[in-house]
C-alpha cells in the first residue's frame, strides 16, 4: 500500500506543530551575588545585575557565590564555575522554601513554620545602560535607558507622550517601589563571621550582600541571613556574646 505524498506531508507537519517549544516565563530572580554572574546570549556573556529577573530559558554562569530565588519559594546557591538552565533546576519545580527558617530571639535561634511569600514583586526588570565610549553617564542617559525607552524626545510632545505630565519630586519625597538591590547593609548592629563557605544578608530595605569567609562584617540594618548547607557563621552582640550557626538556615533577626 503506497501513502500519498500530501498525506505524508501533513502527518509530518503535525508532529512538528506538536514538538512547539514552551515560551519563556519569568521564573526566578538573582537574590545577591559575590562576583557576576552571567547570562550567555549566543556567544556572549553578560553580567546579570542584582535583583534581576530571570527567564525559564536562560543559561547562567557563576563566578563566585551567588543566590538565586524562585518565585516559587525555593532557593538555590551558586559558586565560582556553576552553570545553570534556570528553568531545569529542582529548586524551579517547588511551591514552597526548600531551606529551614529560623528566628533570631534574645540572643537564641528559635524554629519557625515555612513562611509563604510574594517573591516575584521583589525582582524588577533590570537593564544596564548601554557602556558609551569616553563618555559619562548623565541623567538624561539615565531616563533614556531606565525611564523612557523611546527617548527624551519623546517627553512633552503630544498627547501620548511618555513619561510624568509634572516633574518628580525630590528624592526624600518620592514613594518608593522596594526592590532586591545590591547595597551596603548599614553600621553597626549584630557582627558576623563566616568561617566556612558564604552566606547571605538581606536588609530591612531589600538591600543584598554576600558574606565571604573570614571577615567580621556589621550587618547593620540586616533582617534576613541565609546559609548554604555546610556553611557556618558566628554572630556577635555588641555585648560580646557569640553563637554559632550552621547551614541550612533562612534565619529572621526581627
Amino acid at each position: 500500500m503506497t501513502r500519498h505524498p500530501g498525506v505524508l506531508w501533513m502527518a509530518i507537519l503535525a508532529l512538528a506543530g506538536g514538538c512547539k517549544k514552551e515560551p519563556a516565563t519569568l521564573i526566578a530572580g538573582l537574590h545577591s551575588a559575590g562576583a557576576p554572574v552571567l547570562r550567555v546570549i549566543g556567544e556572549e556573556k553578560r553580567p546579570i545585575p542584582v535583583g534581576a529577573h530571570l527567564l525559564s530559558d536562560e543559561h547562567i554562569i557563576a563566578t563566585g557565590p551567588a543566590l538565586l530565588e524562585y518565585f516559587g519559594g525555593g532557593m538555590r546557591f551558586l559558586d565560582n564555575g556553576d552553570e545553570l538552565d534556570v528553568g531545569e533546576a529542582d529548586e524551579a519545580k517547588l511551591l514552597g522554601p526548600n531551606i529551614p527558617t529560623r528566628r533570631w530571639v534574645a540572643g537564641a535561634v528559635q524554629q519557625l513554620p515555612p513562611s509563604q511569600r510574594l517573591v516575584a514583586a521583589r525582582y524588577t526588570n533590570i537593564e544596564k545602560t548601554p557602556p558609551m565610549a569616553n563618555t559619562e553617564l548623565t541623567a538624561a542617559d539615565y531616563f533614556k535607558a531606565f525611564f523612557t525607552p523611546n527617548g527624551m524626545e519623546k517627553l512633552g510632545s503630544g498627547p501620548r507622550a511618555e513619561g510624568p505630565s509634572k516633574p518628580l519630586p525630590a528624592p526624600p519625597f518620592r514613594p518608593k517601589v522596594p526592590s532586591i538591590h545590591a547595597g551596603p547593609l548599614g553600621e553597626g548592629g549584630l557582627i558576623a563571621n563566616v568561617e566556612d563557605g558564604f552566606a547571605v544578608a538581606e536588609t530591612d530595605e531589600l538591600t543584598t550582600a554576600v558574606l565571604l569567609e573570614d571577615r567580621e562584617i556589621p550587618l547593620g540594618n540586616t533582617v534576613r541571613l541565609i546559609l548554604p548547607d555546610g556553611a557556618e557563621l558566628t554572630l556577635r552582640t555588641a555585648e560580646g556574646k557569640e553563637l554559632e550557626l550552621e547551614g541550612p538556615m533562612d534565619l529572621r533577626l526581627r
